[in-house]
């Protein structure tokens, strides 16, 4: 609602009661006594699985040999000295310790709903991989290599922690840090602020420094959960996505752009934008919305151009993470994909990215329902969504890119969905099904994603009616 600095001061009250009255869940509180019962020892709390959580895990345990939701990434670090795997090893263990839900393990039928629990303590797996010595062209034929190794290699869901990290030594000066994830314990910005916790006690213990002393916040990841089963029990969260699923399309990909012969990877495709990123950040400041909201608008205007319906609904990656004090520290799955709506009319790109970043201040008190139950209550037995939209700014530096070589990063997973479009200041990532959408027809969408966003970027009161 208020997009500068002066305009939210300027709405600020005086004299406003400003004590926070949330009261943390307590430790086992989500759970009946039956449950608590029949805890295994050495556990520190136990709750239900949010829903998303859940969903992942049913694609997971599908087994349909994509490993679905198991991410292995990997970044350059120019640290200048010979690594010392005792020192990742300290400040891994110790990112472990401080963060409940590196010591998750899952639960799914041993007691009367599928829970997560939270292990005292967990000991991280870490393994150094020695590439001193060979070609540039053997170095990354080799990361590729335990890519694909780690990707291979599925967590078992009971035993914490979900988490592996491998170093892969370069040389003397620079090394790589990979790390393998399971999905449902981590998102975008939690994953990105786990990389810059390793990295930054590594770098304090091989400078000689004691690991920071980090605060405990006051929220868990125990909260979401609550906040979400709140969401579950609210009609009025149930009636909003009702009304909107029956006004609006499902949005459907065209059939028959897959591949005859698809692969068993995924087709990844990029759309570079930063030679467009000033245009597109002052689109945003003169629509008073935001980057987000003008990436997504023209994501909204390729989908459709694939569809004839006048109006549909396509996917928005929404956080839920609670609104409290040190809740950025918490690391968790907060996403849900949300239905979102659109409806053709908008004469101007301005007018169009208005509709988006209205349209996401709307759903906004309702973006915690969870979509797995729309799909179960409120779906007609088909999928709801195939498409879906993420936008992650990491602009705030979580990880030190003097240090973290970012844009080295490599890594790999899937999805259950036709097409992801994953976007940021610097560019989007399509990532397809190629049974659902081939080669040939992701090269063409990032093609129309390219023209219709130079088309903002030239006239943000351009014509956002014509074809692409």
């Amino acid at each position: 609602q208020h997009r500068t600095v002066a305009n939210l001061a300027a709405t600020l009250t005086h004299g406003g009661d400003t004590t926070d009255s949330h009261q943390p869940v307590q430790p086992f509180a989500l759970i009946g006594d039956e449950d608590r019962n029949h805890l295994p020892d050495g556990l520190v709390d136990a709750y239900p699985l949010a829903q998303v959580q859940l969903g992942m895990l049913v694609e997971m345990l599908a087994d349909d040999g994509r490993n679905k939701y198991h991410n292995t990434t990997t970044f350059r670090i120019k640290d200048g000295r010979p690594f010392d795997v005792d020192a990742l090893r300290r400040a891994g263990q110790s990112v472990v310790e401080r963060h409940e839900m590196l010591r998750a393990s899952f639960d799914l039928d041993a007691f009367s709903v599928p829970l997560q629990l939270i292990h005292a303590t967990a000991e991280l797996p870490v393994t150094v991989l020695d590439l001193r010595g060979k070609s540039f062209e053997q170095q990354a034929e080799a990361r590729r290599a335990h890519i694909i190794t780690e990707r291979a290699t599925a967590f078992q869901l009971d035993r914490a922690p979900l988490l592996r990290v491998s170093a892969l030594v370069e040389s003397d000066e620079a090394w790589w840090l990979s790390v393998s994830v399971c999905h449902p314990i981590t998102e975008g910005w939690s994953h990105r602020t786990l990389l810059s916790d390793i990295v930054e006690g590594y770098l304090r213990l091989r400078a000689g420094e004691e690991l920071r002393e980090a605060t405990v916040p006051g929220v868990r990841y125990a909260d979401f959960v609550a906040a979400e089963q709140a969401s579950l029990d609210s009609e009025d969260d149930r009636s909003y996505w009702r009304g909107l699923l029956t006004d609006h399309a499902k949005f459907e990909l065209p059939a028959g752009w897959g591949d005859a012969e698809p692969a068993d990877q995924a087709v990844t495709v990029k759309v570079p934008l930063a030679d467009l990123t000033t245009a597109l950040q002052s689109a945003a400041r003169t629509t008073s919305t935001s980057l987000k909201a003008v990436l997504h608008a023209a994501h909204l205007k390729v989908m459709s151009q694939l569809t004839a319906e006048d109006s549909f609904c396509t996917g928005l990656v929404s956080s839920g993470r609670p609104e409290l004090e040190g809740a950025e520290r918490v690391y968790g799955m907060y996403l849900n994909t949300v239905p979102f709506a659109y409806r053709r009319g908008a004469r101007t790109w301005a007018e169009l990215i208005h509709q988006v970043f209205d349209r996401e201040t709307e759903l906004w008190p309702h973006r915690r329902f969870p979509m797995p139950v729309m799909q179960r209550e409120l779906g007609d037995g088909t999928r709801l969504l195939d498409v879906r939209f993420s936008y992650l700014d990491l602009s705030d530096a979580q990880a030190d890119s003097e240090l973290v070589d970012a844009d080295s990063g490599d890594g790999e997973g899937a999805t259950e969905f036709g097409l992801a479009v994953a976007a940021r200041g610097s560019g989007l990532l399509l990532t397809a099904d190629p049974a659902v959408l081939g080669r040939a027809a992701v090269d063409r969408l990032a093609a129309m994603y390219r023209a219709v966003l130079e088309s903002m970027a030239a006239d943000v009161d351009g014509d956002a009616r014509k074809a692409f």
